[in-house]
């Protein structure tokens, strides 16, 4: 460390991006502190009131500091880490923190529960706020993912995305089972027992939250997730979705059984994941697949970590954005179905309908399924374009949610090849010629050159360019009527090109009918 001419020591070091947990260690003769943790005293963040919570008592606080992504790290990991992890940019949609004092369970008070609120919450929106409660490790307390699990800076940042909707996050302190330091005060059954009697209860009476097992979610980190197994194995019908983080559930087969009889139809969704350097994810895994087994869904990964609150904040990062709920109720594509035919350079505009809750992003991804030929695509605004040479009897346009990819909707394209009959195109503009910014009205009929049976009336549509752009109109009866401006056309006389397809009986054609003059 170097001394500055002010008295103040610094040092500079590498550090990786995202946030990064860390302490002050004071010898302080004056207040009798040796090797004393402490906060940071500059740092701006909510604690609980006084000197009861567990990691204070235990000299044991952590405090966190925010490291922005440098392009010279190259790793994407470490980029979406400081994506989600560093403090939103917009303040306005930074949501705030509170500890609220509470009596346990055993009927302790000096209690605190952390409560993140998202920006804007509303206590009287008419839809109460989904909710996750979170429990700490072995040593830690109700300000574990508060501060060095960074959860409310990527709660902030997955909302202002659009990546989930607003959502409640409530952490408890779960050493309340006597006073000592030792692992003997985490208790987990009185752990569970307090949660579900006394925590939910007191939030759900106090906070406009869900009081439903759908918008309710439970997840631990170490032996808050092992915690999450006694919670699952006793309440199984209070939360729709757990996350154990490095953490697993101690569950027998009996166990297994009685949570799927006792969820029966409802749905569960269980997550389960570590750190590279924690080991394998066997163990993950078996469980997983009792889940599944009884129909339920299920999800493992692993996460660049150790055993510590960084790898807790990136498998909370996974769990909120990929599996938590999304607000995305329905996408659906209008219009639903195009009937069109073979040979033809075919633009059609579809639109996605996207059904989410508040401040959920509405964003697709468009997609064209079915196509032969590499002309045929669609943009991200839904334009679909179909390649002449197409020789696929029917396509599939499908839009999905970016939030959440299990929502898609689809329309059916037919193609059909082209007839052969052929048509007798007619077309006059009015007046053939007008002064700038004036409009033409053009009249066109299409009729068949030889009336088929089958189909006496010319149907499909007509491409008019002129002046260098082209409306595409549904025929009616076989006439349309097409609106020509110039607003913007120089003077000088313009060419009118009529381009005829869409109908299996009848042979497309294309020429020029008419010249307009502008003056």
């Amino acid at each position: 460390m170097t001394k500055d001419s002010n008295g103040y020591w610094s040092i500079s070091l590498p550090l990786h991006a995202g946030g990064l947990s860390y302490w002050y260690r004071v010898w302080d003769p004056t207040q009798g502190w040796v090797n004393k943790r402490i906060w940071d005293p500059a740092s701006t963040k909510p604690r609980p009131a006084g000197q009861s919570s567990f990691r204070v008592r235990n000299n044991d606080v952590l405090d966190a500091v925010y490291v922005p992504y440098a392009e010279k790290q190259n790793d994407p990991v470490l980029k979406a880490r400081a994506e989600y992890e560093l403090p939103v940019a917009d303040p306005s949609q930074r949501g705030t923190v509170q500890y609220v004092p509470y009596t346990t369970i055993l009927g302790d008070s000096g209690h605190y529960l952390g409560v993140y609120l998202p920006a804007n919450y509303d206590p009287d929106r008419a839809e109460p706020y989904k909710v996750v409660y979170l429990a700490h490790g072995i040593f830690g307390d109700e300000t574990d993912f508060m501060v060095p699990g960074n959860v409310p800076n990527i709660l902030d940042n997955m909302i202002a995305k659009g990546e989930i909707e607003p959502t409640v996050v409530v952490t408890m302190g779960n050493h309340f089972t006597g006073t000592s330091l030792g692992a003997a005060s985490y208790n987990q059954t009185n752990a569970a027992n307090n949660l579900v009697q006394v925590i939910l209860p007191f939030i759900e009476k106090n906070y406009n939250v869900s009081t439903t097992r759908e918008g309710r979610a439970y997840g631990g980190f170490s032996y808050g997730g092992m915690t999450g197994g006694v919670v699952i194995r006793n309440y199984p019908t209070t939360f729709g979705f757990y996350a154990h983080f490095s953490g697993n559930p101690s569950l027998t087969t009996q166990d297994y059984d009685n949570i799927a009889a006792a969820v029966g139809d409802d749905d569960l969704f269980v997550f389960l994941g570590n750190g590279v350097f924690e080991g394998n994810l066997n163990a993950q895994n078996t469980i997983a697949n009792n889940f599944r087994a009884r129909g339920f869904a299920a999800e493992t990964t692993q996460v660049p970590g150790a055993h510590d609150s960084m790898t807790a904040g990136q498998l909370f990062t996974i769990f909120a954005r990929d599996h938590l709920w999304t607000g995305v109720d329905s996408v659906s594509v209008t219009p639903a179905s195009a009937n069109l035919t073979q040979g033809w350079n075919w633009v059609r505009r579809f639109r996605a309908d996207v059904t989410t809750n508040d401040g959920v992003s509405k964003a697709v991804t468009w997609a064209v399924k079915g196509a032969t030929s590499a002309g045929t695509t669609i943009s991200a605004d839904g334009r679909l374009s179909v390649a002449a040479d197409e020789t696929a009897s029917s396509l599939t346009v499908v839009a999905t949610s970016v939030v959440d990819p299990t929502k898609a909707g689809s329309a059916q394209v037919a193609l059909t090849p082209a007839g052969t009959a052929r048509t007798v195109v007619k077309a006059n503009a009015a007046p053939a010629s007008i002064v700038g910014g004036g409009t033409f009205t053009l009249n066109v009929d299409v009729r068949a050159q030889s009336q088929h049976r089958t189909a006496p009336t010319v149907t499909g549509e007509i491409a008019v360019t002129f002046g260098g752009t082209t409306q595409v109109v549904s025929l009616t009866d076989g006439t349309a009527v097409v609106t020509l401006p110039t607003a913007g056309l120089s003077t000088g006389v313009y060419p009118v090109h009529i381009a005829y397809s869409g109908d299996p009986t009848y042979a497309p054609d294309a020429a020029v009918h008419q010249h307009l003059r502008v003056r």
